[in-house]
This record gives C-alpha cells, structure tokens and sequence, in this order.
C-alpha cells in the first residue's frame, strides 16, 4: 500500500487512522504538489456497496461545506471496485489525544467551543446534521497566524436536509436524502443523544447535544455519563441528568455552566433550538469576562502597604500556618539541642534525637503539604487527609518530649524548662485544634471535599 499510486496522482505515504467505516492515509498529490488525506474502504469492509454509497454520500455532503473549521473535500474517485474520497489533510491531533495528554485552560476550551459552533452551524446552514460529533472527529491543529484552530472531519454518518435547518418552521417538512446505517457503532454511543439512543428523529438539536458533551468533557476532563460499561453509559444518558460542571471545575463562570447543561437537556425542546443560539450565549460569556477582566484593571484604588499584607493573610493562611509550624519544628529542635547539652548522658541523648526525628520528620509532611498546594491542587484533599492522623501523633509525641524534658531540668535551668513547656504546649495546640480547622476552611473554600 505505501508508496502506491491512487488515480494516477495520489502517492500514499502513511496510514493516518482505519475504523469500521473506512480507512484514511496520508498521500502526496503529485500533480498540485501537496499532503491530503485519501478516505477509502478497508478491503475487508462487510457490505462494500452499501459502504460504496456512503462513501458517495459522505463525499457530497461535505463537499457542499466551504468553511474554516470544518475540514474541506478536495475530490472523489471512482476506479474500478474502488472509491476514495481526497480530503484536505490536517495536521495535528485529534482532540481525544489533546484532551489524554493535557487539559484546555478555561479561555481556550471557550475559544474552541465558539470555533465548534460556529463550524456546527455552517453546516446547519447547509441542511446537514452531522449525526457523530465527538473528540475522535475534531482535530486540533494550528492556523496560518499560529494560532490554535479546531476542524471538524468524518461526515460518513451525515444526514442531508431539503431545507437548512431550522427548527420551527421547517421541521415538519424536512425529508432524508442520505442512508442511514442500520444500528449505531459502538465508540459513538457516549456521545449520541437521546433521540439516537432511542432510534427517533434527529435534528439540528442532536448535534447541540453532542456538541455540549464535548465542551463537557474540555472543560472538565470529565464525561458526565460514561460509565464502566455500555449499557450503564446508555441507562446513563437516557436518565440521568448531567451535574453542574462547577462541581469538577469551580471555577468555570455561570454563564457557561448554564449553556453547556442547556445543551445536555433530554428532550430537544427544552436544548437551544439551533446552534446559533449557543453561539450567541458563549460570545456572551466572552463578553462578560472580557468586561470583567476591564474593571479590573481599570480599578481606581491601590491598597495600603498594612491592607495589602492583611488581606495577604487572610488570602493565604492556611499556608502561613504550615510555614509557622515548620519554623517551630526548627525552635524545638534547637531547644531539644539546649536540653541534650543541659543534660548529660544517654537519657538525654536519646531524648534529644527523639524530638529531632519528630520535628523533621512533622516538617517533612508539612512542606509536602504546601508543594501540593502549589503545585497539583486537585491532589490536596487527598494528602490532608492522607496526613492528618501522622501530624496529630507526631504533635501530641512532640508536646510530651517537650514536658518531660522540661520536668528533667526543672530543678537546674527554669528557664529552659518553661520554654519547653511553652513551645510544647502552643505546638500542641496549633496542631490539634487550630490546624484541623484551617484544613476544613480551606479545602472546603476550594470545593476540594
């Protein structure tokens, strides 16, 4: 296969991808001097004729689309037995390989939706109903400006309208000029809506659906419907409402929580009657945070220095705390050192190297504490909680080495033994009561319980 001519003109140099509806490389066309993708059957295909005509069908639906997010026909060939479509080749990846090597921040998973729709409705506008929108079927490539650019391919199970499609008035009298293929495949089942699942009707508003399921998973890595197997993925679609996408990403803005979750409604009726309406929606949510981001800037007031720092605390203090108690797990061990050199002999040699296990082994945790906080915050509630148990036994071991030591050199250095007293006790108390407080406050501040 590689290195063989198509036509006369097209040389193949790759395999790009192969499914059960057809096989797509990457040739060389040697007349025009340039890289495009070639759709064929695989020669294995179970009914070639009725995959002949889809390929035929696919070929003239998309051909009618000229836009910019939405991969454009070159041409289509006929030879012998065979078929091909030559498509424009894209190059980049899939959005499924984006989305399982790194997550969309929330301005380009926004961008990218606006570039979706409006892709979604050139073809609306066209009469065609894509019917099997999903990561699979969006590349991920760049634009002449270097910017990021979202193409929609694969319209093998397409349906062509008489009329564009618009739902209120023309509904009734839309008639089917492409085959449907008997059942559905199984790797579109988690994106297909309701109306698919039950073999009804689909519209322009079956698009929408899957369209918000994309968006779903971009903005929150998540599926709200997957589940462990086929047929809990379909009882999931069919019954379950989608949960709000703030529950995985807090800090998504309402406005696109609202037309993501308008996407994902069951009944078509209650979706957004046509793609330009979601459009519409998230160039508001563009707006409004754009308007945001201005006042900010424009803001009229610069706070104090004292303000500044104040606020800082209040911001920050779970932080403050852990940092607080390290340094005092490097007092202690000073203070443990005083108590080794006020008391000679193994009983206070190995009193000393207790507390200074403790208090290193105490400060370990907490600065693994505060790494997490920095650098994964999604791992924070599980490493609070994971340490909890060892930071109130290192505390409470920590408070007794303090007291005893404080009770063996009581009679000779008083001062020492009310600072070890002291510092044992407020450590304790940090620990044990301020600290489990601050850790509900802020894990429950950033939704991470």
């Amino acid at each position: 296969m590689l290195g063989d001519l198509i036509a006369d003109r097209y040389r193949v140099e790759a395999e790009l991808g192969r499914g059960g509806m057809g096989v797509v490389l990457r040739a060389h066309d040697t007349r025009l001097n340039r890289t495009v993708a070639v759709k064929l059957l695989p020669a294995d295909a179970a009914q070639p004729e009725f995959l002949r005509q889809r390929l035929a069908s696919e070929a003239r639906i998309a051909s009618a689309l000229n836009h910019p997010g939405i991969a454009t026909v070159y041409d289509f060939i006929e030879q012998d037995e065979a078929a091909f479509i030559i498509y424009e080749f894209v190059p980049g990846r899939t959005l499924r390989r984006h989305l399982e090597s790194e997550r969309f921040n929330f301005s380009d998973t926004l961008d990218a939706a606006l570039q979706l729709t409006e892709a979604i409705t050139a073809a609306h506008d066209n009469g065609i109903i894509h019917r099997d929108l999903k990561p699979e079927n969006i590349m991920v490539t760049t634009d002449s400006s270097g910017g990021r650019r979202m193409k929609i391919l694969d319209f093998g199970l397409a349906k062509q309208l008489q009329q564009p499609c618009h739902i209120e008035a023309a509904a009734p009298t839309q008639t089917m000029l492409a085959q449907t293929a008997p059942g559905f495949r199984l790797g579109t089942i988690a994106y297909m809506a309701p109306e698919q699942l039950d073999g009804g009707r689909t519209d322009a508003r079956t698009d929408i659906y899957a369209l918000g399921l994309v968006l779903y998973e971009m903005a929150t890595g998540v599926h709200p419907f997957r589940g462990a197997t086929l047929a809990a993925t379909i009882a999931s679609a069919l019954g379950t409402t989608a949960p709000p996408l703030s529950r995985h990403n807090s800090t998504l803005p309402a406005g696109f929580d609202h037309a993501v979750l308008k996407c994902l409604r069951k009944n078509p009726a209650d979706r957004f009657q046509s793609s330009r309406e979601l459009f519409i929606d998230l160039r508001n949510v563009t707006h409004d945070l754009n308007s945001a981001t201005a006042q900010a800037v424009l803001a009229p007031t610069e706070p104090g220095f004292a303000r500044r720092i104040f606020s800082l605390v209040l911001r920050h203090g779970w932080e403050f705390l852990h940092v607080r108690l390290c340094i005092w797990c490097v007092m202690l061990a000073f203070v443990a050192w005083r108590f080794r050199v006020a008391t000679p002999g193994a009983v206070g040699l190995a009193m000393f190297f207790a507390a200074l296990i403790c208090t290193t082994v105490l400060s370990g945790l907490l600065f693994t504490l505060l790494y997490t906080d920095i650098a994964d915050k999604s791992r924070l509630a599980a490493e609070v909680r994971r340490m909890a148990p060892w930071s109130r036994v290192l505390s409470i071991m920590i408070g007794l080495l303090a007291w005893v030591m404080a009770v063996m050199v009581a009679g000779t250095h008083t001062v020492l033994a009310v600072f070890l007293i002291l510092m044992g006790t407020k450590f304790g108390v940090m620990v044990l009561t301020l600290k489990p407080s601050m850790d509900r406050g802020v894990l429950s501040s950033k939704d991470l319980t």
